[in-house]
């Protein structure tokens, strides 16, 4: 039965790392391509147009491999864990509900917005059907994250009675909508995944831009390079402050995810220090880097007196998470904080007019962070979820005591992982070559007599 848990643990696990990466593509890539076609219609720029239409061709692509995937990631929640999504179906099926609404939207506002470009004679009009496309897009991630706020907090119903009997009483199936921990989550989830997705998208157009000779293609990438890191340095704030709020959350809902995170062995103090990696052996804390009194600092918002919950040692080891998610976690920090300090570098550049977005090393870098940011978002969802364990709804249902125990998904459960490893490549190279289908230089030459995008 443990192995048939842990396999439903990674298939689940693999499945959603898959579907977060292309959600991520999605609502980045909405983003930025509204940005461009207002900044298009704004200066009468064909570069900005083309990116347009181009990038409407890439969403397209990533909403129709995200639409599959989501559903297929619906159906492993519940032949994988069945007992838990009966918890789910009499609490919190409100934000599924709204999903479907989002979806709804998302949907037609995008076959209006690619499919009668030309029926729009004023093009804002046109432009203002990117916002209810994100919108749809973002509610839909926004639904799933309650979901998963839900699970970190959970309510909406009588837990002592289902804890001692089993029954589901007293049910409040709007509460889920509203769980203690979700604006918190939702503040940090937005704008991180937001982060991830323009970073990538912008690295490629540096990635380009390094490789192109043509002298529009060097200018269209140049632009396409610009407002992905403009974009970027607006997110990287956002994260930094919401990453905060966050772990004010984990202090006051999930106080052992916080221990664990944190490596806080006996905890209940003020002045505690921040230990940089490192582990716990036979009782003690190893390896790790101490700065003292950074962590009370830190938790307290500049109060070093602050007093941060009681550590691991005060819990049952059975209910500790794998400590590996402070390893994890300090990654995550460590990561964003050189994310951050690369588009700091960009700005001060592009304050003093040194074009940071045609700068060699510049150009060279931004491909690499991100590889990194998205990395660091995945990240920040395995340490958000391990952090859980072994909790499936946290101090109220274990993993195995949901999980599915026969079994019949072993076959088809690897054969998805192998589908889901090729999955990514495959969409990314394929974006890229439909992206590229055409020189620059030619579409931006028709662009001139034409309209619309093309399939």
């Amino acid at each position: 039965m443990a192995f048939i848990t842990t396999f439903d643990r990674l298939l689940f696990a693999y499945s959603i790392g898959v579907h977060i990466i292309l959600v991520t593509m999605s609502i980045s890539t909405i983003v930025v391509l509204s940005v461009a076609e207002y900044l298009g219609i704004r200066y009468k720029d064909k570069y900005y147009d083309l990116m347009a239409k181009r990038l409407a061709k890439v969403f397209t692509i990533f909403f129709a491999i995200g639409t599959a995937s989501g559903i297929v990631m619906a159906a492993e929640l519940v032949i994988l864990f069945p007992k838990f999504f009966a918890v789910v179906a009499a609490v919190a099926m409100v934000p599924f509900y709204l999903e479907i609404f989002a979806f709804f939207t998302e949907t037609i506002f995008l076959i209006i917005y690619i499919y009668y470009w030309d029926a729009f004679k004023n093009r804002i009009t046109h432009w203002i059907l990117t916002f209810f496309i994100g919108a749809g897009t973002l509610g839909s991630a926004a639904f799933i994250v309650m979901v998963n706020a839900w699970m970190n907090t959970p309510n909406g119903f009588n837990i002592p009675v289902y804890e001692s009997t089993g029954k589901i009483v007293d049910v409040n199936p709007w509460a889920s909508v509203n769980a203690p921990s979700f604006l918190a989550q939702i503040a940090h989830v937005v704008p991180e995944t937001l982060l991830a997705g323009t970073m990538l998208i912008g690295g490629y157009f540096a990635y380009r831009y390094l490789r192109s000779k043509d002298i529009d293609e060097r200018t269209f990438y140049m632009k396409g390079s610009k407002i992905a890191a403009a974009l970027s340095m607006f997110y990287v704030i956002l994260t930094g402050i919401s990453g905060s709020l966050e772990a004010s959350a984990l202090i006051a809902y999930q106080p052992l995810k916080y221990s664990a995170i944190e490596l806080n062995l006996m905890g209940g103090r003020a002045f505690e220090p921040e230990k940089l990696f490192g582990t716990i052996a036979y009782g003690k804390i190893v390896g790790a880097i101490t700065i003292p009194g950074l962590q009370s600092l830190l938790a307290g918002t500049g109060n070093a007196s602050y007093v941060v919950p009681k550590g691991l040692m005060y819990y049952p080891m059975n209910e500790w998470p794998p400590l590996i998610v402070h390893t994890m976690f300090d990654l995550m920090v460590l990561f964003g904080i050189l994310i951050g300090l690369y588009l700091l570098a960009y700005l001060i550049m592009w304050a003093m007019k040194k074009q940071p977005y045609s700068n060699k090393w510049m150009a060279i870098l931004f491909p690499l962070f991100g590889l990194i940011s998205m990395y660091t978002m995945e990240d920040g969802w395995v340490v958000d979820e391990v952090g859980r364990q072994p909790w499936i709804i946290y101090n109220v249902m274990y993993v195995y005591q949901g999980a599915n125990t026969t079994t019949s998904m072993i076959g088809p459960g690897i054969a998805m992982i192998i589908f889901y490893t090729l999955l990514i490549p495959v969409s990314f190279y394929f974006s890229a070559r439909v992206f590229n289908r055409e020189e620059v230089s030619k579409e931006v030459s028709e662009s001139q007599s034409a309209t619309g995008v093309n399939f």
